[in-house]
């Protein structure tokens, strides 16, 4: 796993406390909730993602979970592939950081897409993980509860597949924690 250095620079812990979260620290983490993590459809949130670290983590077990496996439906395949990305969700205070979280999160599934399907892999997939992605991973404060991009509160997409389809039902971040906004 490609993870970044635990200190970007000095001027970023000074001005925002940036620290990334060591390697051996996320894996001790996830450790914690065992064969949780592998499931496809468990969901995890990292409040302080940075340029996620933590979400690549999960998205690794979770995709290691596919391999070897063989694939007879392949739009349930899919589906549950779309599902697993889907299924971890970031938020950080800092632009770049989510730019490069969403990158890093859409190369690792794309990877994983293809090595399941190879030159079967299909545009509105991919374009689907896009989009996913970008609901998932937010720029935003998980204190304040505010989607810095909106300027709204912090919506969450509970991602769903059924009918052979991927569908959607959004969470306000207050409900889901079940807390009053300060």
């Amino acid at each position: 796993m490609n993870v970044t250095k635990q200190i970007k620079s000095k001027h970023r812990v000074t001005e925002f406390g940036e620290v990334n979260t060591s390697f051996q620290t996320i894996e001790n983490i996830i450790d914690l909730v065992g064969n949780e993590a592998m499931r496809y459809d468990s969901k995890f949130l990292d409040p302080a993602c940075g340029d996620g670290n933590f979400l690549l983590a999960l998205l690794d077990r979770k995709f290691a979970s596919f391999e070897g496996k063989p694939c007879k439906n392949t739009t349930l395949c899919e589906g549950k592939l779309m599902i697993t990305l889907g299924s971890v969700y970031g938020i950080d205070k800092l632009k770049d950081n989510i730019v490069e979280a969403r990158i890093r999160t859409l190369k690792r599934f794309n990877d994983a897409y293809t090595k399941l399907f190879g030159s079967e892999v299909k545009e509105h997939t991919i374009r689907s993980a896009e989009y996913i992605v970008s609901k998932n991973i937010i720029f935003g404060d998980a204190l304040t509860l505010e989607n810095y991009e909106s300027g709204n509160e912090i919506i969450f997409s509970e991602w769903f597949f059924s009918n052979m389809q991927i569908s959607k039902v959004d969470h306000r971040i207050q409900d889901l924690l079940n807390c009053s906004k300060t």
